[in-house]
């Protein structure tokens, strides 16, 4: 999780008002909305789905927030 894109790591699923990101390695989900003015807007709010231990979660999130931010500048084509 060094922040490298495209990470292997990472799956994001969009799905219209909603974006899921699914850190593979571990199976937890990051929910986020979609920002409807900003197409790589990524919001503070999120929500996590996980069902077994996951060792530093808010660090898996955070890497998969970074990464669902990336994903969208190089969608949109601003990186």
């Amino acid at each position: 999780m060094r922040g490298d894109y495209p990470s292997t790591d990472f799956e994001i699923l969009d799905d219209g008002a909603i974006r899921r990101v699914l850190h593979l390695p571990t199976g937890m989900t990051i929910e986020t909305d979609r920002v409807r003015v900003d197409p790589v807007a990524v919001p503070a709010a999120y929500k996590l789905d996980f069902h077994d231990a996951v060792a530093r979660p808010g660090e898996v999130a955070q890497a998969a927030l970074r990464h669902l931010r990336v994903w969208l500048m190089h969608r949109y084509g601003f990186a």
